[in-house]
């Protein structure tokens, strides 16, 4: 940003008022165009209540909300505008088929409160509030999902930092080809996933907070993405990447359930996976998982501490997990694994200590035999499933359970070669 050029307006020059009833879309438009052709500033929103449509971000404008304000989308539903954009978005649908189905060029879909398309050095700041009002729309995904809260389409060098995100109509934060960008310090409460973001470059999620009834981190095509120091609680996975990526770090996050927010959709609470790696898992995602470091991170009360699952368009490189707590672990095994022909090349396993829930069930080793994986409804092993693995390496790792379990702790189904598997402590 020109610090030169640049200018401190307020959005009550421009005609807004925090009342909580006036539409102050018009208005806050004005204060952020004014601001871009003075050459770049900041755009206060003061304390209050102030009700808005389709708010667009503009280049080298940061938009600050104040300690006391809240922007809150209008329930009228076509105050809110879609995603209008000459790129090529196509690779990043989902859902193909079912109800799920998304597409960046469906105006429903696409509909969102603050729309950043093609900017740059710009983005939201401060300690207030965006409120995004749990709009419905009958024509939106599951016949139910509103408008985005915000939605980014080839952006770079943003910044979001320190306010919070509650009600969300769909996702908080939806993202498409977005480059070094920064979510730090925010709080996202309810709504569907908290920040999902499909391709990207050097973008950092930082010190975040989540409650969200679905993903809390979701998405794909990551490249060189940081997610660190985050608390994430879901009705759903804390971590969901539904299509390859690659040179990844999670780390010092606490990922636990079950959610505080219900998964609007199901009316469900359960947690799933603390990170969920699926490429293809909502429709075609060809490419690589490489270079993906799991560190320091605690999961509590969730399905599965990690699933990793590829397809047959997907293969993998490394993936290296260190410092791994695991406590209350509710169904399923750590598990990597393969049901097509692609392999994982290497897998470590470092300072692991998971505990996991048993099945009291002394049948349950029986019922496998002859039965299709796609049938499964937890893995033949309680503790850890491996499968079309090259390399694996198991080292300080431990492995218990509390009540009952008749299962094997660890499966390994095609692994070439293995070390450290004779050291696993199991209780």
């Amino acid at each position: 940003m020109n610090l030169i050029l640049s200018v401190l307006v307020s959005v009550l020059s421009f005609g807004a008022v925090g009342d909580g009833a006036t539409d102050n879309t018009e208005a806050i438009n004005r204060a952020i165009a004014h601001c871009a052709l003075q050459g770049g500033g900041t755009v206060s929103v003061p304390q209050g209540v102030f009700v808005t449509g389709t708010v667009y971000l503009k280049s080298h404008v940061m938009l600050r909300l104040e300690a006391g304000a809240t922007l809150k989308g209008t329930q009228q539903l076509d105050a809110y505008q879609p995603l209008r954009t000459t790129r090529n978005l196509s690779a990043y649908e989902s859902g193909q088929g079912t109800v799920n189905y998304n597409s960046a060029t469906d105006p429903e879909w696409s509909r969102a409160m603050i729309l950043g398309i093609d900017v740059h050095h710009c983005g939201i700041e401060g300690e207030g509030c965006i409120d995004g009002n749990d709009v419905r729309n009958p024509k939106g995904e599951e016949s139910m999902r509103g408008p985005h809260t915000v939605l980014l389409a080839g952006c770079s060098n943003l910044r979001f930092q320190d306010f919070k995100v509650v009600r969300s109509a769909n996702y908080a934060f939806l993202a498409y080809l977005i480059d070094d960008t920064v979510f730090k310090n925010l709080h996202i409460t309810g709504g569907w996933d908290g920040i999902h973001i499909r391709g990207s470059k050097r973008t950092r999620i930082q010190d975040c907070v989540m409650h969200t009834g679905d993903d809390a981190i979701a998405g794909g095509y990551w490249e060189k993405m940081t997610i660190s120091h985050c608390t994430l609680n879901s009705s759903c996975n804390g971590i969901r990447m539904i299509m390859p990526s690659q040179h990844v770090l999670v780390s010092d996050c606490h990922i636990y359930g079950p959610g505080t927010e219900k998964h609007i959709t199901s009316g469900k609470t359960s947690s799933d996976a603390a990170i969920n790696l699926e490429p293809g898992a909502w429709g075609k995602a060809p490419g690589r998982i490489d270079d993906f470091v799991i560190r320091r991170v605690k999961a509590e009360r969730v399905l599965t501490p990690l699933s990793v699952t590829l397809g047959d368009d997907n293969s993998a490189g490394k993936i290296l997990v260190e410092d791994l707590v695991a406590r209350g672990i509710t169904r399923m095994a750590l598990s990597v694994k393969t049901w097509g022909s692609a392999p994982t090349d290497k897998v470590v396993i470092r300072r692991a200590d998971l505990q996991f829930t048993g099945i009291d069930d002394p049948q349950l080793p029986a019922w496998f035999k002859d039965k299709s994986f796609s049938q499964w409804p937890v893995f033949p092993s309680w503790g850890m499933f491996f499968r079309h693995v090259r390399q694996l390496v198991l080292d300080d790792v431990r492995i218990s359970y509390t009540g009952k379990d008749y299962r094997e702790p660890i499966i390994l189904d095609q692994v070439t070669r293995h070390k450290g598997l004779n050291k696993v402590q199991i209780n």
